[in-house]
């Protein structure tokens, strides 16, 4: 079984997605950045793009936005907020 981690990926309005995720692929300001379980913390500004995880199940989910917003890594949860 892979290592997972809880991924939350919020709009302003509403929850976009909520659970365990396996990786993640999201836009910041200075190109791709991917994340696995245990990553170091981070916090990151995102820019307009393609937002892609693999969800617990190992389906890969890809979000496209032309929002803005924030990554924030801490303690195995992965948090994005989009404006």
């Amino acid at each position: 079984m892979a290592n997972i981690f809880q991924l939350g990926i919020y709009s302003s309005d509403k929850t976009i997605y909520e659970g365990e995720a396996v990786s993640l692929v999201a836009p910041s300001e200075s190109g791709y950045l991917g994340i696995l379980a245990s990553h170091a913390p981070l916090a990151a500004k995102l820019k307009p793009g393609v937002i892609t995880f693999k969800d617990g199940a190992g389906l890969t989910k890809a979000i496209e936005t032309k929002q803005t917003g924030y990554l924030e890594v801490l303690r195995n949860n992965a948090t994005i907020l989009l404006k």
